[in-house]
């Protein structure tokens, strides 16, 4: 069916932002990403940590350095890597100005380790997404995904940022539980055996793996350990190796230190894919609302413009027989009026989101947004993803119509912890490993469909109103003054 709406009666049409200010504490964003990362960075007020692989945008790099000079605490760390190493910064200028550096691996080392690209900012704030803060990024398809007093998130984020730092500048900070536990169960052997002699020197090589400086205490239990073997209180000594090795054999602890890791860039991937499906939930549900709104408003009057397009070509089109371009202008318009007389009645007879006023809409779009990220199927546990997708599909019906009262219903209902996330719910690193292939996939495709959207004429032309009531009054004005003109050909 042919859309009338923006290719047939409007050619140009005036700006309306898509980026309306909220007060979600999650927004994805797809465009002007390094204007939002500048934002932020000035914003902060005591600390900025920054981790990733390229950083080699010197407008962002300064803004770091001024940030230092200012007293704020400022810790970059990136790749050991001659795309950075290349380029015309000088990093240490940071250092200069009272900031941190840390270069991590050595040259394709860092591959492991630097997949999350994140800052996160006077511990309030928290930056991810698939932008790279480089020169090139400007001009890629990317996006970023703005988290904002997520504490937990956000603590999380911190511990990954020690664990790579402490991997490569503090490795004593390290805990080797594997080891740890190995030494144990040799240690345990070799009281079976009764050698004095080994004992002394599993203790000593035990106590060896015992960072200085650590705070975990789960070391207390070690350490206990070990001040029984010292005493030569073998049997109790005993006892506590076999349930100390037994409880660490049953959890994560003890399994591939990647693993959280993993988990962490997962549950990162998710809070990526529901902010960006938020937009496009946005950006179809603003075009949406617009033809109804155009519809209710200028349809009757496009009717009556078509219906006297008709009756010219026709009359035309008689005063011209044997003329076949004539005629096919007229069966043109013929078909215009009946195609867009039924397009017309079919969304008059649509059903119309509730109004609501300025407040309600600004509590609908967060709290729409607050569920959607605790029930979209892409990133719920396999065993819970069918009754997450029929959720969520009440979720977006209730959004869409508007019908806040059932959006805060589902809100509520979700907050009680009715689904857990693949990145809660599963620890083994291959099945891990294959989630965040495919979520990776996932944002990619969001962040391409997205782009499409954007290059659409609907959108494109709707996103240049910005004022859609003075938009339809000069646009009535424009139509009845072509309705008057029809007429007129009409009587001559």
């Amino acid at each position: 069916m042919t859309n009338y709406y923006y290719s047939k009666w409007r050619n140009t049409i005036f700006r309306f932002s898509f980026t309306i200010k909220s007060e979600m504490k999650s927004q994805a964003y797809f465009e002007k990403i390094h204007k939002q990362i500048e934002i932020r960075l000035k914003e902060s007020q005591t600390s900025i940590r920054i981790a990733v692989a390229w950083f080699t945008d010197t407008k962002l790099f300064n803004i770091l350095c001024e940030k230092a000079k200012e007293g704020i605490q400022v810790e970059l760390l990136m790749a050991n890597h001659e795309i950075n190493l290349d380029s015309n910064i000088n990093y240490r200028e940071l250092v200069n100005n009272g900031g941190q550096l840390f270069w991590i691996g050595k040259d394709t080392a860092y591959a492991p380790l630097m997949h999350n690209k994140f800052c996160i900012i006077d511990n309030t704030v928290l930056i991810f997404g698939s932008y790279n803060w480089t020169q090139k990024a400007k001009t890629n398809h990317e996006s970023i995904t703005v988290i904002e007093e997520d504490y937990n998130l956000i603590l999380d984020f911190n511990q990954e940022f020690d664990k790579i730092k402490d991997k490569y500048y503090n490795p004593n900070a390290e805990i080797d539980w594997i080891k740890i536990v190995i030494r144990l169960e040799t240690l345990l052997n070799v009281i079976k055996l009764e050698d004095l002699e080994d004992i002394n020197y599993q203790i000593d090589k035990t106590k060896s793996l015992i960072p200085k400086n650590h705070s975990d205490k789960k070391l207390d239990s070690l350490t206990i350990i070990l001040n029984h073997c010292v005493k030569k209180e073998f049997s109790q000594a005993v006892v506590l190796i076999q349930n100390f090795t037994g409880d660490f054999k049953k959890i994560s602890i003890y399994n591939d230190p990647e693993i959280p890791a993993l988990q962490l860039e997962i549950r990162s991937l998710e809070y990526q894919i529901s902010s960006l499906s938020d937009e496009k939930t946005d950006i179809e549900k603003n075009i949406r609302s617009f033809e109804l709104k155009y519809n209710e408003e200028l349809g009757g009057l496009i009717i009556k413009i078509l219906h006297y397009k008709k009756v010219v070509a026709e009359k035309i089109a008689k005063e011209s027989k044997g003329n076949g371009q004539k005629q096919q202008e007229y069966e043109e318009a013929k078909f215009d009026y009946e195609d867009f007389s039924k397009s017309y009645n079919d969304k008059l007879n649509e059903s119309k989101p509730l109004e609501l006023n300025e407040q309600q809409q600004k509590e609908l779009k967060i709290n729409y947004r607050k569920a959607s990220k605790l029930c979209h199927p892409n990133i719920i546990s396999d065993e819970q993803e069918e009754l997450a997708n029929k959720i969520f599909i009440d979720l977006k019906n209730a959004y869409d119509n508007n019908d806040l009262k059932l959006v805060n219903e589902i809100l509520a209902d979700l907050e009680k912890g009715i689904f857990k996330s693949k990145g809660e719910t599963i620890n083994e690193k291959d099945k891990l490993k294959i989630i965040l292939e495919n979520l990776i996939r996932k944002r990619n495709e969001l962040e391409e469909m997205l782009l499409s959207i954007k290059k659409t004429d609907a959108f494109n032309k709707i996103s240049h109103i910005k004022n859609w009531d003075k938009y339809f009054e000069e646009t009535k004005e424009e139509f009845n003054k072509i309705l008057e003109e029809l007429k007129n050909e009409i009587t001559v």
